[in-house]
């Protein structure tokens, strides 16, 4: 059987299971993240494009951490 676990990045957790997706799973020694985007913490697009990749990579980096990876 797989073990799986659910990956949350602090103060998003509510914005993924509005949106109802999991922002990455650990499964069987694998990390899958899912694709993000530049939204703020509330979910609302960042109207700045420079801002919006920066806070994209922010995302990804938070999760990347909250499961133990860099």
């Amino acid at each position: 059987m797989n073990n799986r676990d659910v990956v949350f990045p602090p103060n998003r957790h509510a914005l993924y299971e509005r949106n109802r997706y999991s922002p990455a799973v650990r499964s069987n020694g694998f990390l899958f993240v899912s694709g993000q985007v530049g939204s703020r913490d509330d979910g609302s697009p960042e109207p700045d494009l420079r801002q919006q990749v920066r806070l994209a990579f922010q995302n990804l980096n938070a999760i990347l951490h909250a499961a133990g990876a860099s």
